[in-house]
């Protein structure tokens, strides 16, 4: 029924994709019932229509996460560095092969949320579903110390018959020698993958010059340095998985690196009494020979009991072997010293990983799991009369988590603790430490474009065995360093607070980010005569504030993300103000198959308790 119209004529169109369009004239002088209508179908062919979207235009906002897509044309890179390079928050190098955030830590990579030692080397990127950046890791990865972030690739799969893919490439400096080469080769199929990845880097001849002095007690030393260093190191690594059924997945990953380096410095200068100002000349030369050798194996396995219960089973086992031997010769009027090297240290590492996750109803998900590792190291100093230094470590990580990440409501949160239980013997010296590591993630989506989040974790980080070693690892005649088996665990509170604003082709984040550091391994000295004596305690504690923003915005060629930072250290004691400012600036630009890359960073300065280091300028292009 149609009212309230002006009298006159009209035409009423009636249509649908498949039928045939139907018109029916009309005069309107008052209120008027149209009639029934029967569409015919229309078998003509519709021609092909394309739709196509900027998936950079899109993130997504999480507990915790941010999830980027990357364009069409960058999924037709050659190699995931390549196309990693569009990522906003994060500083990828090609070259060099690395992947790091703009505010600092390298990620743990994972693929489809899982472990895949070296995967992203053969990595096609066409396969890249979304990149997902968690800056707050929950408490399931906190048993693995060092690892502050993750970047999680998530891989569309999609029916393939078998294929094979491979690169090769190589570059050489211009000004230096050092360059690297490497290749990669990949042959699989929908349900299974086998690659090969070799890599190799060299440092011929590098020579650096520089001076220094140093006072210890009465003596005062000042020396010109000259530097010769060479080096080459090789990686072989071989992987795979297999997709047996929907309910069962494993992967492999086997490796080795060999390092074998050397060095030699020339130095002299001049050896001062003070109190009896008596000089000389002196000559001093230290050479050593480095080797490195590392055998690496990992296995991954994974059940599903159902769509939402599912149990994940790692095993990792690594045997490593470093030897030192070299010689200190020291000449001057006062004293000559001589002192042969040979050192020897050998090591054992293996880890068992077991997590469970549960999903309920489809809106929450209930995690939970144990880390058990062990880790021997036996140091042998061939030169000297001691018994072999023997450092083991025993450690027992359980963890528990919950969120409700996939309930699609505005207010997202991720909530794990983890209970670290460590024991430790350091030649004789034995101690146990039982830490709680939390961590919680919250956002609020406002909408599609606003996010803010909330996030806090606590981290640990264990003492080094050289760092508990009681014995003198030091070469030079006037200065001895040795270990401290009492050394406890550092600890690290992070709270960060971000806007997320994402409009278009525009997406910014300012943040601020403060860190606690407590019981942080810090050098203590003492004077005997003129020997200068250093070693390790947990003495101080510092605060880190940091506030910047971040900022991407995507062009029609290419895209551009700039970062900008101040930074504030704060520790009883320091000498300086602890202030800087750090920038760095990453664009990505292309023209059908040329793409260049350029990349710059600067950092005002870094401190110490006593010492101010200046910043440095950096910067990189790549064309190709």
């Amino acid at each position: 029924m149609l009212k309230g119209l002006s009298p006159g004529d009209y035409v009423c169109h009636i249509s649908m994709i498949g039928f045939k369009e139907v018109k029916y004239p009309f005069k309107l002088s008052g209120d008027r019932r149209l009639p029934q209508f029967t569409l015919e179908e229309d078998a003509t062919q519709l021609e092909e229509v394309t739709v196509t979207g900027d998936k950079r235009n899109i993130v997504k906002s999480g507990a915790g996460t941010t999830t980027f897509f990357l364009s069409e044309r960058t999924k037709k890179a050659s190699n995931a560095y390549d196309a990693l390079v569009e990522i906003p928050k994060l500083l990828v190098n090609p070259l060099s092969r690395t992947i790091s955030l703009v505010t600092g830590g390298s990620p743990l990579i994972l693929i489809n949320g899982v472990k895949r030692p070296d995967y992203i080397e053969v990595l096609r990127p066409e396969l890249i579903e979304s990149v997902e950046i968690i800056e707050t890791p929950s408490a399931r990865y906190l048993g693995s110390e060092g690892v502050t972030c993750i970047l999680n690739i998530h891989l569309k799969r999609i029916p393939t018959p078998i294929y094979y893919n491979g690169n090769l490439y190589a570059q050489h400096a211009v000004t230096t020698k050092h360059g690297s080469s490497g290749a990669n080769f990949e042959a699989g199929n929908t349900n299974s993958s086998l690659y090969l990845n070799f890599q190799h880097f060299y440092f011929s001849d590098d020579e650096s010059n520089y001076y220094s002095e140093t006072q210890s007690g009465d003596i005062l030393q000042k020396l010109s340095q000259k530097r010769i260093y060479t080096a080459n190191s090789c990686y072989v690594g071989l992987g795979g998985y297999r997709i047996f059924s929907d309910k069962n997945y494993a992967a492999f990953n086997i490796k080795y690196i060999g390092n074998p380096s050397n060095s030699e410095t020339d130095s002299q200068g001049s050896i001062e009494y003070l109190s009896e100002q008596k000089a000389s000349d002196a000559n001093n030369f230290l050479q050593s020979d480095e080797k490195y050798h590392q055998t690496a194996a990992y296995l991954y396995y994974k059940h599903s009991f159902s769509k939402q219960q599912s149990l994940e089973a790692t095993g990792n086992y690594i045997y490593g072997y470093s030897g030192s031997k070299g010689e200190q010769n020291d000449h001057n009027d006062f004293y000559q010293y001589n002192k042969l090297m040979d050192f020897k240290n050998s090591s054992h590492y293996g880890k068992l990983d077991l997590d469970y996750t549960n999903i309920i109803h489809n809106r929450y998900t209930i995690s939970g799991g144990s880390n058990t590792s062990f880790f021997t190291v036996d140091i042998d100093d061939l030169k000297d009369l001691f018994p072999v230094y023997n450092y083991s470590k025993w450690q027992e990580y359980l963890y528990a988590g919950f969120d409700n990440s996939r309930s699609g409501v505005k207010f997202n949160y991720a909530l794990s603790l983890g209970m670290d239980i460590l024991f430790t013997d350091a030649d004789h010296a034995k101690n146990h430490y039982i830490d709680v590591l939390p961590s919680v993630a919250l956002a609020y989506r406002f909408n599609q474009k606003h996010t803010l989040s909330l996030n806090y974790s606590r981290s640990r980080f264990s003492p080094s065995a050289g760092q508990l070693n009681p014995r003198n690892t030091s070469t030079d005649s006037l200065y001895i360093e040795h270990g401290n088996p009492n050394l406890t665990p550092q600890m690290q509170d992070d709270v960060r607070l971000a806007y997320k604003l994402n409009y278009k082709k525009l997406y910014l984040e300012p943040f601020i980010n403060y860190t606690y550091a407590s019981d942080i391994f810090s050098t203590a000295s003492a004077m005997e005569g003129n020997i200068y004596i250093s070693t390790y305690e947990n003495r101080f504690c510092a605060n880190f504030l940091k506030i910047g923003a971040i900022l991407n915005y995507n062009l029609p060629f290419g895209n551009t993300n700039p970062m900008t930072a101040y930074r504030k250290k704060y520790q009883k004691g320091m000498i300086f103000n602890g202030e800087a400012w750090e920038t760095s600036f990453n664009s990505n630009f292309y023209y059908k198959k040329v793409s260049l890359r350029l990349a710059s960073g600067y950092s005002l300065a870094s401190y110490t308790l006593t010492q101010k280091n200046e910043g440095y300028l950096w910067s990189q292009a790549d064309l190709s």
